[in-house]
């Protein structure tokens, strides 16, 4: 039996409830396990809630992983991670323990129940587009153009509340950026 190719796949994980940085980590290893290991990931950005409901500030990071899921059991395994993590049902942008978004599954454009690849808003994203173009500088999102362009047409104030707070790349021993110590919550 022939091996299926591992496809490269843009996720964007999200925390602002208990242990940030342990539930980022927690979904990381959770996705490895379930068969969509991190290739690379981002650094976390400390960044203010989307979405206009009271909460405290997530924690984001954009992955690429490496998996040969199709797009619906890779949704089912985001879903299942963030249920692990602890993510219980809430409001639409609502805080939550853990959120896991597919970004980008290749250049495949998506739509089924509940799953729209590339994610429907993440053009208007600033804590989306700035870890993601940190992975891939020259990304392209089908349908809408260069990601870097798209960053630079947003408003200043969507871009400078996007703070980087802790690098992953050594996870799981990670430190605190240095630039981030007074803002950490």
């Amino acid at each position: 039996m022939k091996a299926m190719a591992k496809y490269a796949v843009y996720l964007g994980l999200g925390s602002n409830l208990g242990d940030r940085a342990e539930n980022l980590r927690r979904g990381l290893r959770l996705l490895a396990e379930g068969g969509a290991p991190p290739q690379a990931v981002s650094r976390v950005y400390q960044t203010a809630p989307w979405g206009g409901v009271p909460q405290p500030d997530f924690y984001n990071l954009a992955a690429l992983v490496g998996t040969d899921l199709p797009p619906p059991q890779l949704l089912q395994l985001a879903k299942a991670t963030e249920r692990a993590v602890g993510r219980q049902p809430g409001p639409r942008w609502g805080a939550r323990v853990l959120d896991i978004d597919i970004l980008l599954y290749r250049e495949l454009t998506f739509s089924a129940e509940g799953l729209k690849i590339p994610h429907v808003d993440m053009h208007r994203r600033a804590f989306v587009l700035i870890p993601l173009l940190e992975l891939a500088p020259e990304l392209t999102i089908p349908g809408r153009g260069g990601a870097a362009q798209l960053l630079a047409a947003l408003p200043p104030e969507e871009k400078q509340g996007v703070v980087p707070v802790l690098d992953l790349a050594a996870w799981p021993d990670s430190k605190p950026l240095a630039v981030a110590a007074s803002t950490e919550k």
